[in-house]
């Protein structure tokens, strides 16, 4: 597919990413890793006028603790939170999903920002933070706003950055003690996106569940909260959950060339009795 011709910008922060953005008046894109824009570029899904490279702003990237949260910089890359020491530490269902994120190659180079913006349905990242109760800080350069992840991915690759925002940071609640977490994702081949993914967080305190967090990717046009399995499974024991969660209500999933509405429901059921299973064993062992 040919590439029109495009202006090529370089930005030494993300406040003057963002002016460039105003600047170009919805003809720009920002580029960080490359690996949403570039093939989208290709297959002649996306025409610009300028493409803003801020690949280089140091001070977006990185994690850091900050008062019971992980604070991690949107230029982070996906291999940073597979090997980062505090997300081992403090969260490792990020480090599980980011571990799904494509190729070795995708993750040395694609970006938490990038993945976040463009907010695929079926991808890793939206799903972990919308189950995390992650919150995303969003910059237009001269002010910053904080939305939850949950009303951040609005449907299919929409969100709600503004025309002159970029994220500039996620702040995810550092996982206490009795929690366990289940990461669990069916796809064609090692890397493809998900065709149903479950990230599932609990607690346990005497052997049953006192609190939950279930979310489901690629059976919806967004990340999926399932309020109603969380309160199936309150108070429920590890032997008690295939008996307690039904079938999952509330999904449309779209039949494509990888599987059918049907078969992703059946998934949907299947993966999140899987982790919901691996959640309460790590919430037991921690105990």
């Amino acid at each position: 597919m040919f590439v029109k011709p495009f202006r090529y910008q370089r930005a030494e922060s993300l406040a003057e990413a963002t002016a460039a953005l105003r600047e170009a008046g919805g003809d720009a894109k920002v580029i960080a890793g490359g690996q949403s824009l570039l093939p989208m570029m290709n297959l002649g899904l996306l025409d610009l006028e300028t493409m803003i490279d801020v690949s280089r702003v140091a001070d977006a990237r990185g994690v850091a603790e900050d008062d019971g949260y992980l604070r991690i910089g949107a230029l982070t890359r996906h291999a940073e939170l597979e090997t980062d020491a505090l997300v081992a530490t403090h969260q490792p269902l990020l480090r599980a999903a980011a571990a799904h994120v494509g190729s070795r190659r995708i993750r040395n180079r694609g970006t938490l920002g990038g993945s976040l913006a463009h907010s695929d349905p079926a991808a890793e990242l939206p799903l972990a933070m919308t189950a995390l109760g992650a919150e995303y800080e969003l910059t237009d350069g001269t002010s910053t706003r904080t939305v939850p992840a949950n009303e951040f991915h609005l449907s299919y690759y929409a969100t709600a950055l503004r025309e002159d925002e970029l994220i500039a940071a996620v702040r995810v609640p550092k996982l206490g003690p009795g929690w366990g977490w289940g990461f669990q994702e069916v796809s064609r081949r090692p890397g493809d996106f998900a065709i149903v993914a479950a990230a599932v967080l609990v607690r346990m305190a005497a052997g049953q569940v006192v609190e939950s967090r279930v979310a489901l990717g690629g059976v919806s046009e967004r990340p999926l909260r399932l309020g109603a399995v969380e309160s199936c499974v309150s108070g429920a024991s590890a032997a008690d959950l295939d008996e307690r969660v039904g079938p999952i209500g509330g999904l449309d999933p779209v039949t494509d060339t990888s599987a059918s509405a049907e078969h992703r429901h059946h998934l949907a059921r299947v993966l999140t009795l899987r982790a919901l299973a691996d959640a309460c064993r790590g919430a037991e062992e921690a105990a």
